[in-house]
């Protein structure tokens, strides 16, 4: 399987996730809910530890504890985006990535990098920032563009740094266990969930079982192909959430979700079609 497919699946997977978080953010503490979800992400591939190839030379725990961190930042924006927005709109902040990742991709993997697929991603990430303002009606327009682009950078980077870890030796089980349990310690220990009741564990599991398949299935394809092509493809993410949503709901999203949604698939089509 591709790289490019194994993007789009992800990209479903993480959109299922996404439509869980959205759920439970509206009815729980969102930043006590980081620490049990990450906690949960990890347990899921408990069962492969044993069987997979673990590497900790000095390079490879380096990029290990700069992923934590980064996903941990990640997660503070992207629950900040999911408090007061739509999950559409929140996971369309997120499919700017590709410019971060193509970014990344020309400092610290040269080799993997394509002029065009940098064109592609700026004009992506200028259109759908500006797309989104009015979709977050409760946060400031100067805090949405800077959340939603701390959202976007992060992302993309942990793209990045999942191909570096795979070309220092790093598997998959070990990139995603020590990542998320790193940053479930820090959130459970600086944000602790006291006020999440035990009948939530059920949706906690469920939301972690997807969002834990699209992150595995993002890594597996960054460890095939380019980390840039990787996050256009899990850009349709949006799409998905809001057909979802409209079924879901029973209305139809924004006006402004779609367009910056569309504006992500243009440039996915621009990328295929090169």
């Amino acid at each position: 399987m591709n790289a490019a497919v194994l993007g789009l699946l992800a990209a479903i997977a993480i959109a299922t996730g996404s439509g869980i978080t959205r759920e439970m953010v509206q009815r729980l503490p969102p930043r006590q809910l980081i620490g049990p979800l990450y906690a949960c992400n990890a347990l899921i591939l408990v069962p492969f530890v044993p069987f997979a190839h673990w590497e900790w030379s000095k390079t490879a725990v380096v990029l290990l504890c700069t992923s934590a961190l980064v996903v941990s930042l990640q997660a503070l924006s992207v629950f900040e985006l999911f408090t007061h927005g739509s999950a559409s709109a929140t996971t369309t902040a997120q499919a700017t990535s590709p410019i971060a990742a193509a970014i990344g991709s020309a400092i610290l993997l040269p080799a993997t990098f394509d002029w065009v697929e940098i064109a592609v991603a700026a004009s992506v990430i200028v259109g759908v920032l500006g797309s989104l303002t009015g979709s977050f009606p409760n946060l400031q327009k100067g805090r949405t563009l800077f959340t939603a682009g701390v959202a976007s950078v992060t992302t993309g980077i942990t793209t990045v740094l999942a191909r570096q870890l795979a070309d220092e030796g790093v598997g998959l089980v070990q990139t995603y266990t020590i990542r998320t349990t790193f940053a479930a310690v820090l959130f459970v220990l600086f944000i602790p969930p006291t006020d999440l009741p035990r009948r939530e564990i059920p949706m906690i599991v469920a939301r972690s079982s997807f969002i834990t398949l699209g992150w595995c299935l993002s890594i597996l394809g960054v460890q095939r192909g380019s980390p840039t092509v990787i996050q256009t493809m899990m850009a349709t993410t949006p799409m998905w959430l809001i057909g979802w949503e409209s079924i879901h709901q029973g209305r139809l999203p924004s006006t402004r979700s779609v367009l910056a949604a569309s504006l992500v698939v243009a440039g996915i089509l621009v990328t295929l079609v090169w």
